[in-house]
């Protein structure tokens, strides 16, 4: 592995013979690469503001949902969700145009959307299942936060703090699940 970081660079070849396609390695995270245009790919797509921490932090969760989510996403979903991020773009040839400059050919970025959904999926079936909200949290909450809702009623607000405190919850315990996969990980970042 410390060998895999001596090298900065690593050639991959595109179909020209002649070409040379040099991609910097960011990170190793249990044998699997993060590259410099990872970061760009989410950057552009995905997550705005992502990081290598985030990047590390998809793998890990993306090699966990491979070993514990029993069915992949439908095919449906994944179309579903290529339309969703094409159309956070103003037209189709400035998509095809980022797309392009971030070298993501169109089977590839379904699949890179097909991981994403299986993380989706492990966060829904394994953290946020478990999340429950008591109608006390959510009284309790209102109480402290009254000045934010104004007039309105607790009725009126009930199903939005649900929604907070629900969203509060799974931050937390994405991060203790994510401690707890990382403190087996083989992680090794190169941030030359």
């Amino acid at each position: 592995m410390r060998l895999l970081f001596g090298m900065l660079f690593i050639g991959l070849c595109t179909t020209s013979a002649s070409a040379l396609v040099t991609e910097q390695i960011i990170a190793v995270v249990n044998g699997q690469l993060i590259f410099q245009t990872d970061i760009s790919r989410n950057q552009t797509f995905f997550e705005q503001g992502a990081d290598v921490e985030n990047l590390i932090n998809y793998k890990l969760l993306l090699i966990e949902a491979k070993r514990f989510v029993l069915s992949p996403p439908e095919e449906e979903e994944v179309e579903l969700a290529f339309e969703d991020i094409r159309r956070k773009f103003s037209n189709a040839s400035v998509f095809d145009s980022a797309r392009k400059e971030t070298g993501f050919t169109i089977e590839d970025f379904k699949r890179e959307i097909l991981d994403r959904l299986w993380v989706k999926k492990l966060i829904r079936d394994r953290i946020t299942f478990f999340i429950f909200i008591t109608e006390e949290e959510i009284a309790q909450y209102y109480q402290n936060h009254q000045n934010d809702f104004g007039d309105k009623e607790r009725n009126a607000v009930w199903e939005d703090i649900r929604m907070i405190l629900e969203k509060e919850r799974e931050e937390i315990k994405i991060k203790e699940y994510l401690a707890r996969i990382k403190s087996q990980a083989n992680i090794e970042v190169n941030m030359r």
